[in-house]
């Protein structure tokens, strides 16, 4: 199951005694406090009891811990924007290839009406089938560049897959 929960990309609420078990899968914390308080914290339920414990002991520990809570917010936030971020980049990758490959696809299509119509324009002279041969070969050159471009956003598709696991 914690596998699992790590692996989850959405939000989860955890209700657990269990500490390892929230350490392996909570980032962030909402701790009860009674009378309605309810403390926001950044990190795993065995960073808050070593921030308690170092509170309580009134230790340099304190100023320490205190000062990894104030980074941690930071850190956690530039991590989900880089999240966030290359996730709109994936799915902006995504988009482009389908409407390439869709593109691709009419353009086929569109090579293939002009050798149907070549085939019935033999008697109709030279400079028909000339014509006619140069927009297939411009159709064919531009199919050409965008399967060299869908294999370009491919390839960035799948190495930004890979940095996302």
């Amino acid at each position: 199951m914690e596998s699992y929960l790590e692996e989850f990309q959405g939000v989860l609420l955890v209700v657990s005694h269990d500490v390892y078990f929230t350490d392996k899968v909570c980032t962030h914390l909402f701790v009860f406090e009674g009378d309605g308080i309810i403390k926001d914290y950044v990190g795993s339920l065995s960073e808050y009891a070593e921030c308690l414990v170092g509170m309580e002991q009134g230790t340099n520990g304190q100023l320490q811990k205190a000062t990894n809570a104030e980074e941690k917010p930071t850190l956690y936030k530039e991590d989900k924007k880089t999240r966030t971020e290359k996730r709109n980049l994936i799915k902006k990758l995504e988009r482009d290839i389908e409407k390439i490959e869709s593109d691709i696809q009419k353009l086929k299509q569109k090579k293939d009406v002009i050798q149907i119509e070549m085939e019935k324009s033999a008697e109709k002279g030279w400079s028909v089938l000339a014509d006619l041969s140069n927009q297939i070969n411009q159709i064919a050159e531009d199919i050409e560049n965008k399967e060299l471009r869908w294999l370009e956003l491919s390839e960035q598709l799948e190495s930004e897959a890979l940095l996302m696991e």
